[in-house]
């Protein structure tokens, strides 16, 4: 019978990013909003295959539009990845790269957008 220890020791190593994944509150206190520089909130951190991003908003005045990197660019919601409007959305960094989430509403007029590099855990 396997001991505890042997349990963990596979846990860590079959399942790393789930184990070791973090959880970001996009904004911090600030949420997904209008205003936000996502740029500095940016700064310093290191995202991972298997971190969360959470997105925090009052649902009806935002959105979160997964898109591609024209679509950041054009601030453009077509074609998507992907749309969240809870108020309360979790997203997991599923594959390495560059993903890409916009607001439909406020990515023209106040720059609410967020690109994050995922790195392979």
């Amino acid at each position: 019978m396997a001991r505890a220890t042997d349990l963990l020791v596979i846990a860590l190593i079959v399942f790393p990013s789930m184990v070791l994944a973090t959880e970001y509150i996009v904004g911090d206190d600030e949420g997904w909003n209008s205003g936000v520089d996502y740029y500095a909130w940016l700064d310093g951190k290191t995202f991972y295959v298997g971190d969360v991003l959470v997105f925090n908003y009052n649902a009806g005045d935002h959105n979160v539009i997964v898109v591609d990197a024209d679509g950041y660019d054009k601030c453009s919601a077509s074609p998507n990845w992907g749309s969240y409007d809870s108020g309360n959305d979790g997203i997991t960094l599923s594959s390495p790269g560059d993903n890409y989430y916009i607001c439909q509403w406020h990515c023209d007029y106040t720059d609410q957008k967020l690109k994050v590099t995922v790195l392979q855990s």
